[in-house]
Formats: structure tokens, C-alpha cells, sequence
């Protein structure tokens, strides 16, 4: 009788052990939900269209090929002239990041657009060097 008293002891022991383990497992996934993110599955490219650069997505297999349709002034074009100066996607893969030339004055900007080709805007200003590299967002 002793040794089943004693044996059911270390089992409920063995028991509640199990459950407070994956507890503090599960706590601990959802403490930090910096480390979590989203895989986008998306690709974002230029592609020369006859003398105009364009910018385009994809899903990693090549389907869903689109243009992000994207209005600049008459004396601004995008660029990559510097094959490191190629368009990129946000973390949040909303907002386009992309080089462009003015051409009248020759100073190279990095613009921002939604990945609808919305919202576009300055976010470097004009420099003169070719060399604008648009890095990846840390």
C-alpha cells in the first residue's frame, strides 16, 4: 500500500511537472512578438522597358507578376544605373523603396510608394553622387 501511495505520488509529481513545462513554453513564444514575422513569398525587380525603368513583384515561383504603377515628374526617372541601387520592399512589404535621376539636374534621391504605386514621396534628398545605395531595413 505504501509503495502504490508513493508511486501515484511521483506520477502527479511527474504529471504537473509536464504541465508547468509546456506553460512556460508557450508563455515564453508569445512574450516577445518582435522575433515573430511574416514571410512575404514576394520579389521585388526592375525591369527596362525601352528607355524607362520600371518596377515590378512577384511570388517567389514567378506567378503574379505586377507593376507597381508609379507617376513621377516629367524631369525624374528611377533608376538603378548602380546594380546595388535596387528597388526594395519594406519589412512590412507595403512601401516600395526606389533610386531616381533627375535628369534636368543630374542629383540622384531615394523615393518611398505604396506597394500600390500610392503615397510617393522624398525620402533622401538630392545628392550628386551615383553611388546611393538602398540597403536593407534592419
Amino acid at each position: 500500500m505504501k509503495n502504490l501511495l508513493r508511486s501515484t505520488l511521483y506520477l502527479s509529481v511527474f504529471a504537473l511537472a509536464g504541465i508547468l513545462f509546456q506553460i512556460s513554453c508557450s508563455n515564453s513564444e508569445n512574450s516577445n512578438p518582435q522575433k515573430t514575422t511574416t514571410q512575404l513569398n514576394k520579389i521585388i525587380y526592375s525591369k527596362q522597358v525601352g528607355s524607362d525603368i520600371q518596377i515590378w513583384t512577384c511570388n517567389y515561383d514567378g506567378t503574379n507578376q505586377t507593376q507597381i504603377p508609379i507617376t513621377l515628374p516629367a524631369n525624374l526617372i528611377v533608376n538603378n544605373n548602380n546594380s546595388q541601387a535596387t528597388p526594395r520592399l519594406s519589412p512590412d512589404g507595403q512601401t516600395v523603396f526606389f533610386v531616381v535621376l533627375n535628369t534636368t539636374t543630374s542629383l540622384w534621391s531615394v523615393y518611398s510608394c505604396d506597394i500600390t504605386g500610392n503615397n510617393l514621396q522624398q525620402v533622401v534628398s538630392p545628392v550628386s553622387t551615383p553611388n546611393l545605395i538602398i540597403g536593407n531595413t534592419i
